[in-house]
């Protein structure tokens, strides 16, 4: 039989605060608990994946919803902190390119981010495609240099 778990009632974990003990137990024989997130809904968690101490095993500090969202937060930060990159990158590339390139070209939004916001169809990095073509690209795809040729 196994041994009586420590008592974690009351005691928060990120957004969970742990409201009552289940029946189940792990497959090591640690007990699962009830926690409810700070949102209100509540999830079963085993013992061991309570815990303030870092470690190389994942701990659980909040709900299956709240958690997708602050997965996709992190994604869309990523993404923007990217989009946001590639913007500085092309700056530097078109101030580079002045008076080498048409200047209809140095007036293109940015990045094809870029160019959907303001809804045009082409947009100038200021870098060479695969082919080794310096021109624009269409958002849908391809730089317009590579169309022409084909």
């Amino acid at each position: 039989m196994p041994s009586k778990p420590r008592d974690r009632l009351g005691e928060v974990y990120g957004r969970l605060t742990v409201v009552r003990a289940s029946d189940r137990r792990t497959a090591a024989g640690n007990c699962y608990w009830w926690c409810r997130c700070s949102c209100g809904n509540e999830r079963e968690v085993p013992s061991d994946s309570l815990s303030h101490r870092l470690r190389k095993k994942k701990n659980i500090t909040e709900c299956i919803e709240c958690s997708r969202e602050l997965t996709t937060e992190a994604v869309c930060d990523k993404n923007d902190r990217e989009e946001n990159l590639r913007r500085k990158q092309a700056q530097i590339n078109r101030k580079n390119l002045v008076g080498k390139v048409p200047d209809q070209w140095l007036k293109l939004p940015l990045t094809d981010a870029h160019a959907r916001e303001i809804g045009v169809k082409k947009f100038f990095r200021g870098t060479y495609c695969l082919n080794g073509h310096l021109s624009p690209y269409r958002i849908n795809g391809g730089c317009l240099a590579c169309n022409r040729a084909e």
